[in-house]
């Protein structure tokens, strides 16, 4: 048995052409998100029967505040280092690691400053501890080894692995037991806090790079002339991604705000597990690519037609089994937010295709393109939320989501096109048999939870589940059998390379 997982792990590790390599690397990163969507999972299944959505709604306002100075003060330095046509950047380390320390630090004091003024905006007391604790972790991440963008920038995902999953089993074994012990959403703090500062320990033991205090302005601005434009784009996608959360908060109750960030995390999942984890491994491949226009755009047509064959029916799968789950897993005090979660899942089948283009833009230098298309959907989301949560109250602000999405798909497709010289045919054949088939399955999903079940449970909701992929998966093959669409074709494709 040792010999066969040592086997796998030297198939998944070995060297090769860069298809291979991001296809490999592909599997370590949806390991990753895998991995820590479960941890994330088990974590808050418990917590959830421990703790109020009143405790999950101030742990999201400390988090809110934390990422608003993380994304109001970010470098882009890392992107711009991946982007990098040169594979060696050692160079650059020092003076990176430098000004992530002193952005660390100046996140910390903000944050403990300003935290008595958002606990008063949001009308939440007692945020204002958890805020200055949770201020800490820019700095101790800042302090990591700056060297760990190379298992990105190399397609060294297995040592990401380590990384992520590590702190994320930490952060599970921490907030679990205090939580058991106090029953405090101090019990959420203190996992973060633990995750973050054993990340740094893990940074230093799996990478042998050691930085140094030194600071080269030259390199400063090299890095910054990429970075600014992902620091415009870390404002906008804060905005546009957490602004409704921020809105929420501060409009309705941090119950609220509980309800709505547990409905978001969940739905969400196709976003989350698919495209992140596609679109982390597109762009240093893409990068490889970035002057070979004809392999960049089979590059990217094959990234989306992964994307919407596993994202889409995800999605819909997770907005036709949202009542089943709700009242099995989390428990009937989280009711309020199913018609959330149903919305959102819609908005997160639409992200796990959208964003692999923002890949495609930072890989050709162009991430100004990016920026453009998300100050126009932070803008829509800016010009209706208020007008929405009004009359409709959260539901409205999780239409809100869904709208601006929707909005955005026709600008970002034509440039994504215009940078790849792609079709619309190509683009349309990619994602049009996922699309149907996915639609399909739920309606068959509903109609098998509403005319034949007649109660809630682990049994029906396992059910439901195995009838949705079951569904899935037929009515692709039949769409592979009669028309162009690659479903098993894909599969092989890909087991072909590992």
């Amino acid at each position: 048995m040792l010999d066969w997982f040592h086997s796998i792990y030297q198939r998944l590790t070995a060297d090769g052409s860069t298809t291979e390599q991001a296809v490999r690397s592909g599997i370590w990163a949806a390991g990753i998100n895998v991995g820590d969507r479960i941890l994330q999972l088990l974590k808050v299944v418990i917590l959830a029967r421990l703790l109020s959505p009143g405790a999950f709604g101030l742990l999201g306002i400390a988090l809110l505040a934390i990422a608003a100075l993380r994304q109001f003060s970010k470098l882009g330095f890392d992107e711009a280092l991946i982007q990098h046509e040169d594979e060696d950047v050692d160079a650059y380390l020092n003076t990176a690691w430098m000004i992530k320390i002193i952005r660390g630090f100046v996140i910390a004091l903000t944050a403990f400053l300003i935290a008595p003024y958002l606990a008063v905006f949001f009308g939440e007391p007692k945020a204002e501890p958890l805020i200055r604790v949770i201020g800490v972790s820019p700095l101790v991440l800042g302090l990591q080894n700056p060297a760990v963008m190379y298992f990105q920038k190399n397609l060294n995902f297995h040592r990401e692995f380590i990384y992520q999953v590590g702190g994320r089993l930490v952060d599970l074994v921490v907030a679990v037991v205090i939580a058991f012990v106090f029953r405090s959403v101090w019990a959420l703090v203190a996992g973060i806090v633990a995750m973050n500062a054993i990340k740094l320990i893990i940074s230093y033991r799996i990478h042998k790079f050691r930085p140094n205090i030194e600071f080269n302005l030259g390199y400063g601005r090299e890095m910054f002339g990429f970075g600014k434009w992902m620091f415009a784009s870390a404002i906008l996608v804060f905005l546009y991604r957490q602004g409704d959360d921020a809105f929420v908060g501060w409009f309705f109750t941090a119950t609220s705000l509980g309800f709505y960030q547990i409905a978001y995390r969940f739905s969400n999942a196709p976003a989350t597990e698919v495209t992140h984890v596609i679109s982390r491994v597109a762009f240093p491949a893409f990068s490889k690519v970035q002057n070979d226009k004809e392999r960049l755009r089979e590059g990217y047509f094959r990234v989306i037609q992964l994307s919407t064959t596993i994202g889409f029916p995800m999605a819909a799968g997770i907005a036709a089994v949202t009542p089943q789950f709700v009242q099995v897993v989390l428990g009937n005090q989280w009711g309020p937010m199913v018609p959330l979660m149903q919305v959102l899942a819609i908005a997160g089948g639409l992200r796990a295709f959208a964003a692999n283009s923002g890949a495609v833009f930072k890989a050709v230098g162009r991430p100004d393109y990016d920026v453009k298309l998300q100050a126009f959907k932070t803008g829509t989301i800016a010009i209706t939320i208020f007008p929405a949560a009004e009359h409709f109250g959260v539901p409205g602000v999780a239409f809100v989501i869904l709208g601006s999405a929707l909005l955005m798909q026709l600008p970002l497709i034509y440039a994504v096109l215009f940078v790849i010289e792609g079709t619309i045919q190509e683009f349309i054949d990619r994602l049009i048999y996922p699309f149907i088939s996915s639609v399909l399955m739920f309606l068959i999903v509903v109609g098998v939870d509403r005319y034949l079940f007649v109660q809630v449970g682990f049994a029906e909701m396992a059910l439901l589940i195995s009838t949705g992929v079951i569904s899935y998966v037929s009515f692709m093959l039949i769409a592979e059998r009669y028309t162009e669409c690659e479903f098993l074709q894909l599969y092989y494709s890909i087991r072909q390379v590992i």
